[in-house]
């Protein structure tokens, strides 16, 4: 006989479900998260430093499985937190950036450690974040310009309260040769030395070159007043001291070589460019270098920079009227234009020949001419994040800026 119980089940319907029907909320649990960013987030004198280092360090685990609302909560009251737990912070720093932005840009807890550990493992929208800080400092900089995002770059070109070391300008210049907005941006910062300024003149725009000749562009006045009686010493000597003659030859007020002229079939460097409206080699170019007291190599890379303004700083600097100057430019099969408006690279060249003094354009080519060492021969691709490229000379360093293809 079957027992008594047994007679009042129904064994034709389904038992009843084990699941829950409805989704459970753990709500101790967020009570508690919520709890506890509110209390990381006490100022300092309401909470003592091991009590909120504690409560950061049980509020870390909550919030991995914490909704993005409650995160962004506790970023936000973290912000103005000056002794944050760094644990807490770096946690929240790499958090998607809705939750990361505000603390990244504002947060005053961070120090630069923290921040260049977050670059580090970031992605471009930290980055980003990062570039718009006040106060950014030049181990953070060079952080965030090694990452090779142009739009970081233009943020921490663009912020007023960052400050670049010279190896992050280095590496700036060298990624704004395939960057062509950052020229711009570049030569509004005063870190920016004249021999960086003077080899990003090369692939600038007519608006940044200007500004690079007008900023940078300056006379030797002081110098050679100062160096006036090395000259005779140097000459007493036959000028046998290599780098004394390289030196002054910077320094020193006249541009063309009256050696070359006396030695050269062409007699002179008008005859030289009179010859070269029949026609110019590369025999013919050298020839013009060296009568022009320049490398043949500096001439050649002026006679073909794409914008042509560096003809004009050429011919202005070696004293060259401005029919010459515009002889030259046909003889170098250059396009045509109206020589009276910059909206063409004749006419840009001509305003630069116009505008510029003889004593600055001259104190422009001698940098040109310096930068084109022999010392770069034979360059490796340079990284300018590394330390080892500050150990460069500077003429070196400046090739290495000039051919490099970083970037």
């Amino acid at each position: 006989m079957a027992p008594a119980n047994q007679s009042r089940l129904d064994l034709s319907e389904p038992p009843p479900p084990l699941e829950l029907v409805e989704p459970h909320t753990p709500k101790a649990r967020n009570a508690i998260a919520a709890r506890l960013c509110e209390i990381v987030s006490w100022p300092e004198s309401r909470i003592p430093a091991y009590e909120r280092q504690l409560a950061a360090d049980i509020l870390i685990g909550l919030l991995r499985t914490s909704n993005v609302e409650l995160r962004r909560r506790c970023a936000y009251g973290m912000m103005l937190i000056k002794d944050a737990p760094k644990a807490l912070l770096r946690y929240l720093a790499r958090d998607e950036i809705s939750v990361a932005g505000p603390l990244l840009e504002n947060g005053v807890g961070f120090d630069d450690s923290d921040m260049i550990a977050t670059v580090r493992a970031g992605v471009a929208s930290h980055w980003l974040a990062i570039a718009k800080r006040r106060g950014l400092t030049e181990p953070l900089t060079d952080a965030l310009l090694a990452t090779g995002d142009v739009p970081t770059a233009e943020a921490v070109l663009r912020n007023q309260y960052s400050r670049l070391s010279t190896q992050g300008v280095d590496v700036v210049v060298a990624r704004s040769r395939q960057a062509p907005s950052l020229p711009n941006l570049l030569v509004a910062r005063t870190e920016l030395r004249p021999t960086q300024a003077l080899v990003l003149f090369w692939w600038a725009g007519f608006e940044a070159r200007l500004h690079i000749l007008r900023r940078f562009a300056v006379d030797r006045s002081t110098l050679i007043q100062e160096l006036g009686d090395v000259f005779a010493l140097a000459a007493a000597e036959g000028w046998a001291d290599a780098d004394a003659r390289k030196t002054l030859q910077v320094v020193e007020r006249r541009q063309r070589n009256r050696a070359a002229a006396a030695k050269s079939a062409y007699g002179s460097l008008e005859g030289a460019l009179a010859a070269a409206e029949r026609g110019l080699d590369r025999g013919l170019i050298h020839e013009i270098a060296h009568l022009s007291g320049v490398k043949p190599t500096t001439a050649s890379q002026i006679f073909a920079d794409g914008g042509g303004e560096a003809i004009g700083v050429f011919c202005k600097a070696v004293g060259l009227k401005r029919p010459l100057m515009l002889a030259l430019w046909k003889s170098l099969r250059r396009p045509v234009g109206d020589p009276e408006t910059t909206d063409n690279p004749l006419g840009r060249t001509v305003y630069v020949f116009d505008t510029l003094a003889t004593a600055k354009a001259q104190t422009v080519l001698r940098y040109w001419n310096w930068s084109f060492t022999a010392d770069a021969a034979n360059l490796e691709r340079i990284a300018f994040e590394d330390a080892e490229s500050a150990e460069m000379s500077l003429p070196r360093r400046n090739a290495a800026l000039l051919f490099s293809r970083n970037g």
